[in-house]
């Protein structure tokens, strides 16, 4: 009996006449309990995974995690056998991106996010598995980026403004912490380090450069904008218009002649739009920009073409004339050299096929570079076909802003503004009337 009291006082926490050296061995098992159980109780915990981007040979996967911490990617051909695995670099965080690259194509892969002992699960937004792109047949030509809705100068983001209103937003949007470097400022330096990086020969600025279209916002834009190392082609956006200003600032600041224009590329045809009628920033094409769009695919029935407009056209919605649409839908029909459609303005990732006199023509929304999803595209041509690919931004501050506009629409960016991993990555098979165009 006195073995088995000796053994329930060594047990007993609550046995305060145990004596010191009954207290030193509960204070020793404690220790050993504590060790063993603490661990998995602070253990990081991962929230908001999100599978943003894959390529032929890569994937990139965003998540959070509720304290300071590294992480890996465990990845493999099967579910039950996640063989190979990608460490973060860099030192500890909240806010994880991680390129996942060595990857074949057209590859079926099973994933999961690992941070110490605590494991990701499946979400709508990270389905742990993806298949890899298939790139199409023949040789890159060239690659070009498409970033917009810059918003330079822009005090908050996630506004929903009434018409023509700079002040009666109908939310009160997100601020940056720091108000000594804006994210606007953050955001869209990194959107232009990450091109350099990449390397295009040419950058679409698809329009909403500035904010609130005044003359030192152009100069702040341009001169972030010649940062690239590539030539680059602005585009007017409702919020750059000319309003009450003295001048037209978009055109004076980039030192153009007329606020659309077309250039070549690689034996195709880019032709760039100004959708925006110029006092009050409403969708409007002119009949003089009409008249030249006509001539211009006329002149070039011969080029396969893209075409690029803040204002999604070939959509519709608010702000668009209806008989501009119609007219425009009219000309895509007409003209079979037409590969795709370029948009910005809507802020979030969509694509479409386009559906015309038995042609599929893709309409594609691109992302805003200034809040979520935040970042830009990347478009590859081939031969045969494009790969479109989002490209999110990677520096510390944009990660955190990132997770903050998520917060948009009442928590609902990720569906309305995030899109599928289909409407930020796609490849597109050109249609035999285009390749017959191409000349090797």
């Amino acid at each position: 009996m006195r073995r088995l009291n000796s053994t329930a006082v060594f047990l007993s926490p609550w046995n305060f006449k145990a004596g010191p050296a009954g207290r030193i061995r509960l204070r020793i098992l404690f220790s050993i309990v504590l060790i063993g159980w603490f661990p998995s109780f602070l253990a990081a915990k991962i929230s908001r995974p999100e599978l943003l981007t894959v390529t032929e040979d890569s994937f990139t996967l965003y998540w959070e995690t509720d304290q300071a911490t590294g992480c890996r990617v465990e990845y493999g051909g099967q579910i039950s056998r996640r063989d190979q695995s990608q460490e973060e670099k860099g030192g500890q965080g909240l806010f994880h991106l991680l390129k996942v690259n060595g990857l074949k194509p057209g590859t079926e892969y099973f994933y999961q996010i690992k941070c110490g002992k605590e494991i990701s699960g499946q979400t709508p937004l990270s389905p742990e598995k993806l298949t890899t792109l298939t790139l199409p047949d023949g040789k890159l030509l060239f690659s070009f980026a498409v970033m917009n809705d810059l918003h330079i100068n822009e005090e908050a983001a996630g506004l929903m403004l009434l018409p023509g209103a700079k002040k009666a937003s109908l939310t009160p949007g997100f601020k940056w912490k720091d108000p000594n470097d804006p994210y606007w400022n953050f955001t869209n330096r990194s959107a232009v380090r990450q091109i350099n990086g990449l390397s295009p020969e040419l950058v679409i600025v698809n329009g909403d450069l500035t904010s609130w279209f005044t003359e030192a916002e152009f100069k702040l834009a341009k001169q972030m904008l010649d940062g690239l190392q590539m030539p680059y082609y602005p585009l007017r956006g409702n919020h750059d218009r000319q309003g009450a200003e003295p001048e037209d600032w978009f055109k004076k600041a980039f030192h153009l002649e007329r606020s659309y224009y077309a250039f070549k590329q690689g034996g195709f045809l880019f032709i760039c739009l100004d959708s925006i009628r110029l006092k009050d920033g409403w969708e409007e094409i002119t009949p003089e920009q009409w008249t030249w769009l006509e001539n211009t695919l006329k002149e070039h029935t011969g080029v396969p073409s893209f075409i690029f407009s803040h204002y999604p056209l070939a959509l519709g919605g608010a702000g668009i004339n209806k008989n501009d649409r119609k007219k425009f839908l009219d000309i895509l029909s007409a003209y079979p050299q037409i590969i795709a459609c370029f948009y910005g303005h809507k802020h979030g990732a969509k694509i479409g096929l386009l559906k015309l006199g038995g042609r599929e023509i893709p309409q594609i929304l691109v992302p805003t570079t200034k809040e979520y999803p935040a970042g830009f595209a990347l478009v590859r041509v081939f031969e045969n076909g494009i790969v479109y690919n989002f490209q999110p931004e990677d520096c510390e501050n944009c990660l955190e802003w990132r997770s903050v506009t998520m917060g948009e629409y009442s928590g609902m960016a990720p569906r309305i503004n995030g899109g599928t991993l289909q409407d930020r990555n796609f490849l597109y098979p050109f249609p035999e009337q285009i390749q017959n165009l191409i000349k090797p």
